[in-house]
């Protein structure tokens, strides 16, 4: 009989070790950044051959929620045909130029150009430290090719652990449409 109840027992703590060795381990993860508190998008260009040629453009939407109309009185960029242009964006909240927040997170961040009727193209200099060094967008180079008129949307994508060097994936922390006109140098 106590050959049985010791059996029992060790069975029994043999079963209760076994339960407990088997339970999931509590992890904690560490939280990925949120999306930026934007308001403020500005271009800033520098001609590579004129360098007293510096336009600019500023985008505002105040409004977090959408429901105001942004300001977009000083929205339009007026660059010089046949030129290029040194470009940084730049990010502001309400207080402060975020921008080097965007850049230390630029393994999470994408900046997309999407220019429509202007004859402009832009490249994105900078890269970020993600092994296959993808695009960022901060430092760009425009150049254009023709007297026109235009928009150009530009949109920067939040893309933590998804990043993968196109604007697909992850969300938008601000997307603004600027009016381009590109006139006679």
């Amino acid at each position: 009989m106590k050959k049985n109840l010791f059996i029992s027992i060790f069975l029994g703590a043999a079963l209760i070790i076994s339960w407990v060795s088997c339970q999931k381990v509590a992890t904690t993860q560490v939280a990925l950044p949120g999306n930026e508190p934007l308001t403020t998008m500005l271009i800033k260009a520098v001609n590579v051959n004129d360098a007293t040629d510096t336009p600019s453009a500023k985008w505002i939407q105040l409004d977090p929620t959408g429901a105001l109309l942004p300001d977009t009185s000083h929205s339009t960029l007026v660059l010089r045909d046949s030129a290029r242009y040194n470009v940084t964006v730049q990010f502001l909240d309400t207080l402060s130029d975020i921008t080097s927040e965007i850049k230390a997170r630029e393994n999470y961040h994408i900046i997309c150009f999407d220019p429509s009727n202007s004859n402009l193209t832009v490249n994105r200099m900078d890269h970020d430290t993600n092994p296959k060094q993808y695009e960022v967008g901060l430092v760009d180079l425009f150049t254009t090719t023709g007297i026109s008129s235009g928009k150009l949307e530009i949109t920067l994508h939040h893309q933590p652990n998804v990043k993968d060097g196109t604007c697909t994936p992850g969300s938008t922390d601000m997307d603004a449409t600027f009016n381009v006109n590109i006139i006679k140098p």
